[in-house]
């Protein structure tokens, strides 16, 4: 059986339905490329008709599924779009929950400054991430007298909707973006009581239970070439907040959203259908997100926090 799973830029299940068995390589390989032309974004970029006849060409003696993922990726390559890739079984397991790199804090002179990774994972694994997460909040919110410093330098992407629990708080109730893409209705994220959705839905089991001594604190936010998809879904939530400036150097450039498909022999089909909106209506993508000041990476921690505590809310 092979399982579609809809993710959103890169990660966060919305919807799973199962879809006929692909019996031959031959079927599995017209089956992921029919997935591709209805999937994505970037479709009109191809000549299907061509393209499906050279795989198949291709794919007369192949043996495996295995043996279709070149012409697979020779289409993904048509289409364009880094972000759209085919991954193999043993790079689609998730790690194991104790592995995953978590959320961390610490606070000095007033400015608090909370670390948030990547993350592919279980929803073991994702429970573990949020708990570290709030923890990392608690331990440092009643420090946080000048305002906080959100570290995205390390963010690699993965699944946004625990991000977004993490940062709840911060972010604070209400739109904080949503996606678009052709022939599709925007679909709004937001924050409610800690929770992060998607539409109406919670996306993320957990809840964050942390409340700010100070509402609204000026928020600088860090990023580098390693924050990619839904490291810069969670760039995105903050653009256009109040009292948030970016740092930092540009991002990777895949601030676009993905269906994510698992394919019957454990790899999975990552298609790119829709992009991120910030709060203010502003359209991102496969294009780098500027900081609004420029600083080396190694550098910008240091920058931002001196930035957050000049903005005078120190008493």
């Amino acid at each position: 059986m092979l399982v579609v799973v809809l993710f959103v830029a890169g990660a966060g299940l919305v919807a799973a339905a199962p879809v006929p068995v692909w019996s031959t390589p031959q079927r599995y390989l017209m089956g992921a490329l029919n997935l591709l032309r209805l999937h994505s974004m970037d479709r009109d970029r191809v000549d299907w008709p061509r393209a499906e006849a050279e795989a198949l060409r291709r794919a007369a003696d192949v043996r495996t599924p295995a043996g279709t993922y070149s012409m697979i990726r020779q289409v993904i390559a048509e289409l364009g779009n880094p972000h759209t890739r085919l991954v193999g079984p043993a790079s689609a397991r998730a790690p194991l929950p104790a592995s995953i790199d978590v959320p961390r804090s610490y606070a000095s002179h007033g400015v608090a400054v909370v670390r948030v990774p990547g993350l592919v994972a279980d929803p073991a694994g994702e429970r573990r991430y949020v708990a570290a997460g709030v923890a990392a909040l608690q331990a440092v919110e009643g420090q946080a007298r000048c305002g906080w410093v959100v570290d995205l330098r390390d963010d690699t992407g993965g699944n946004m909707w625990p991000m977004l629990t993490v940062l709840a708080p911060l972010l604070g109730d209400g739109v904080a973006g949503s996606f678009t893409g052709p022939g599709v209705a925007p679909m709004t994220w937001s924050v409610r009581d800690g929770r992060a959705l998607l539409g109406g839905s919670a996306l993320a089991a957990e809840t964050n239970p942390v409340q700010l001594t100070r509402p609204r604190p000026p928020i600088a936010v860090l990023t580098s070439k390693l924050t990619v998809s839904s490291g810069e879904a969670t760039l995105v939530a903050f653009r256009g907040m109040p009292g948030v400036e970016t740092f930092g150097a540009p991002t990777g450039g895949a601030a676009s959203g993905n269906e994510v498909v698992k394919l019957s022999d454990g790899a999975e089909l990552l298609i790119t259908s829709l992009v991120d909106v910030d709060r203010t209506g502003r359209v991102y993508g496969n294009v780098p997100i500027e900081p609004d000041r420029p600083v080396p990476p190694a550098d910008a921690e240091a920058v931002a926090a001196q930035w957050v505590r000049a903005q005078g809310r120190c008493d």
